[in-house]
This record gives C-alpha cells, sequence and structure tokens, in this order.
C-alpha cells in the first residue's frame, strides 16, 4: 500500500501576479508611489538651478538644487498645458525653470513665477498654481525621491540600514560608471532571484569563488522591510563589505574602497529598467582599469541572473506554469519579500499542501 506524505509548504505569488496590468497599476499606488526611490546621486546638482529629469513608476519627474543648497522635486509637467518643462537628462536651468511650451515660468522652490502674455486681466494665485511637488531628500550622497507625500523620513524608511552602514565610506565615493538595461522581466521576478542564493552553485561560478557560499546568509527584518545578505570571503577575495536589499528595490552592495548601488525602474507589468551605478573612492586615470575590471565582475552576476529570470518571466507570461512551492532551507527571504508585497495590496497569505505518493 503507498504511504501519502503531506507537508506543508508556502508558496509563490499566482503567476498572473506577474502579467495583470490590473495588479502593476495597485502596485504603482500602494506600493512604488508610497515608498522612497533611488533617483540620482548629489554630485549631479553641485550648483543651484542644476537639475536631473528622469521617470518614477511611469511618472516623469526632476530633482532640483534651489537657492538654499537642499533638493526639490517635482512632476516634470507644465500646470497650463501638460508640456514637459525640462526636456535634458541633466543641466542647469538659470533661475527659473520656464516651460518651452508657452514660457510660463516658476521658481526653483516650484512656485509659479509668471503666466506668460496671459492677458491683463488674469491673474493665477502662485501658491495654488504652482508645480506639482513630490518627496526629495538626500542620504550621504544619494538622492531619493518619494511620489505620495508624507510618511516617514529617508533615515526613518532605511531604519537600520542608516546605522549599519555608518562605517562605510560613502561621502568620498565618487561616480565611475553605470550599467542600465530593459529587461522583460516583472520587479518581483527580480527581487525574488536576488533574495536566495538556493541558485548560486549552478548560476555563479564566479560568486563561489569568492565567497563562501556554504555559509552565505540572507537575514530577513520583516518590521523594518529590508534584508541583509551575507557571506564570509574566500582567501584572496573581496575586503569587508555590507550587502542590502531595502523592499521594494534599493540594493546597496557597499565596500571600503567602492560601492555598487541598484534599484529597478518599474516599466510595466513583466518589464522593468535595472540600474545600476558604481562608485568608488579612486576615480583617477591609474585606477581606472582596475576599476573596470570590478564592474564587469560585479556586471557578469547580474547578467547570468537576468539571462535564467527572462526564461522565467517568459513562462509566468505565458500560464502553463501556476506557483511552486519555497523551499524553507533557502527561500525563506523570498517568503518574506512576497510577505510584504501582500501586505501592502492588501492581500491574504495562503498557506498550501502538497500530498504525494
Amino acid at each position: 500500500m503507498s504511504q501519502i506524505v503531506q507537508t506543508d509548504f508556502d508558496w509563490t505569488l499566482p503567476s498572473r501576479d506577474y502579467r495583470d496590468p490590473a495588479v502593476y497599476e495597485r502596485e504603482r499606488q500602494e506600493i512604488f508611489a508610497r515608498n522612497w526611490m533611488l533617483f540620482s546621486w548629489s554630485e549631479r546638482l553641485k550648483q543651484p538651478g542644476d537639475y536631473v529629469t528622469g521617470t518614477v513608476a511611469g511618472y516623469p519627474v526632476f530633482v532640483i538644487r534651489d537657492d538654499a543648497g537642499g533638493v526639490r522635486a517635482f512632476h516634470n509637467v507644465c500646470r497650463h498645458r501638460g508640456a514637459q518643462l525640462l526636456t535634458e537628462e541633466s543641466g542647469h536651468c538659470g533661475k527659473l525653470v520656464v516651460c518651452p511650451y508657452h514660457s510660463w515660468s516658476y521658481t526653483r522652490a516650484g512656485r509659479l513665477n509668471k503666466a506668460s502674455d496671459f492677458g491683463s486681466d488674469a491673474t493665477f494665485d502662485p501658491e495654488a498654481w504652482s508645480l506639482y511637488a513630490i518627496d526629495a531628500e538626500e542620504w550621504r550622497g544619494l538622492i531619493f525621491v518619494r511620489l505620495k507625500a508624507g510618511g516617514p523620513t529617508l533615515v526613518e524608511w532605511l531604519g537600520p540600514i542608516h546605522a549599519m552602514a555608518e562605517s562605510y565610506p560613502l561621502e568620498q565615493q565618487h561616480y565611475f560608471m553605470s550599467k542600465d538595461r530593459d529587461c522583460a522581466v516583472d520587479w518581483k521576478t527580480y527581487g525574488e532571484n536576488y533574495l536566495e542564493c538556493y541558485h548560486c552553485r549552478t548560476m555563479h561560478p564566479g560568486l563561489c569563488a569568492a565567497m563562501d557560499i556554504e555559509n552565505y546568509r540572507i537575514d530577513t527584518y520583516q518590521k523594518e522591510r529590508f534584508f541583509h545578505l551575507h557571506a564570509p570571503k574566500r582567501e584572496g577575495g573581496l575586503t569587508r563589505g555590507l550587502y542590502f536589499y531595502r523592499f521594494p528595490f534599493l540594493m546597496l552592495n557597499l565596500y571600503d574602497w567602492g560601492s555598487s548601488i541598484a534599484t529597478i525602474e518599474p516599466l510595466g507589468p513583466g518589464r522593468i529598467k535595472h540600474i545600476n551605478w558604481y562608485f568608488f573612492n579612486d576615480v583617477s586615470p591609474e585606477k581606472a582599469e582596475e576599476n573596470r575590471k570590478s564592474v564587469a565582475w560585479s556586471a557578469e552576476i547580474v547578467s547570468e541572473d537576468l539571462d535564467i529570470i527572462t526564461g522565467v518571466q517568459r513562462n509566468l507570461d505565458a500560464g502553463i506554469y501556476e506557483r511552486g512551492p519555497l523551499s524553507p532551507k533557502y527561500e525563506m527571504a523570498v517568503k518574506g519579500f512576497q510577505d510584504m508585497v501582500r501586505e501592502d495590496l492588501g492581500a491574504p497569505r495562503p498557506l498550501h499542501s502538497i500530498a504525494a505518493e
């Protein structure tokens, strides 16, 4: 007589959650808009009037250094007819932000300066017709924005990461290069892959040569909504490092000599831009080749991941695979990540059973 073995597992999210436009729209409002998003770095905004433009979860925005030396962020849209105010990736706007369409102008604080040539009888309240502001803060040379105003400060949002990273010299590091990639991968597909090393022996020979994968650990801080990834380095490996993933998709890889800072720009259900910046203490020409080798090593690991999870996403989109069990040994951080998604979307956490002969 065959024996029935019943085992309870935590299971992945259903495959439709990685491809459904309705789920993505809920994520835009309930996850992306409510969290701090990495946007740029402070060296790009050295003087008042310097600005950087970009897109955050589908919303065109810009950050500008104001007259007092702080950073402010706004939706990149004129209040008159919706024109894009700043069209270059970065630059300097002078004393005013002037719309290239009908010349309405705004101060660096976003206040309406003038509704150009609108008629002598027309008056506009400068405060009521200010630009649509979003939250902006700096942390140790990095600039973050938040689409929905209010909530925890950036340092509060970072939580224990702020103190744990204190001894790493971020402010002494300078931008060296970036590597951005548009990928047919959902942001959750990428995050789940990042938060397990179940695949490391198969997929990452270079990483396994540098770190003691047998002792690789990912500590989940569910309340603070971040993950601490760590493993001892092998003989001849890199110096000490600190590795964080802050939900929903901030990745900080910190070293004494440099940093790999990464984030995700969601482009739609099943689509992202993976953004990776590399900073080094020494960006002199003499160190350029060594720095490039370091970047190439890091970028190769990302490429190895994207090669496999692009196929994962293709199958999630196809609709044959529905969901799978999570390994209690290797995928507890994936469970924590998915619970954060469910919590933000107000969805229950299911527990399923598998019956096998």
